[in-house]
């Protein structure tokens, strides 16, 4: 039996103005197994990126539960927690442009994350790790010294 990674049962993410109440996501529930990839499709303002910064805690739900490897990713988390949460789970984001910042090399922007969760000990060590991760995505360890804009759409969205 396939490992069930993240469940979403009955996710309501509402937002309350001054003109009412705004219900952006209502009562959405999916499953995601290990090795599985979703497609969440719809119109622009359907919910789509409320759902997603819902379930990697950018909002509070409104209701509902997210389960992360069969645990709650909602309500009270100390610091420990939500950074072991954060290094499971993050949003990439579709357009490579506007994400990619322009005056950092690639190696670098790579290396943003392993430095935050303090991953590797040297910078030795940091390069390689960048070099196993341009290669695991299909692209060169020669890459790592270029800069966003020397790639194409698609090796920046990799």
């Amino acid at each position: 039996m396939t490992e069930k990674l993240l469940e979403i049962k009955h996710l309501k993410q509402h937002f309350f103005t001054s003109k009412g109440t705004v219900k952006a996501v209502d009562d959405l529930s999916f499953d995601i197994y290990k090795g599985e990839t979703l497609g969440l499709v719809g119109e622009s303002g359907c919910g789509k990126s409320t759902t997603g910064r819902s379930i990697i805690r950018l909002y509070d739900a409104t209701d509902g539960e997210v389960l992360f490897n069969g645990e709650n990713v909602h309500g009270k988390k100390s610091r420990k927690k939500l950074l072991e949460f954060n290094r499971k789970m993050q949003m990439i984001f579709q357009d490579p442009y506007a994400s990619l910042n322009p005056r950092m090399t690639v190696a670098d922007i790579i290396a943003e994350g392993l430095d935050i969760h303090k991953l590797t000990k040297t910078k030795k060590e940091r390069m390689q790790r960048v070099q196993e991760l341009l290669e695991t995505v299909g692209l060169n360890k020669e890459h790592a010294n270029r800069y966003p804009h020397e790639f194409s759409g698609g090796q920046r969205q990799r």
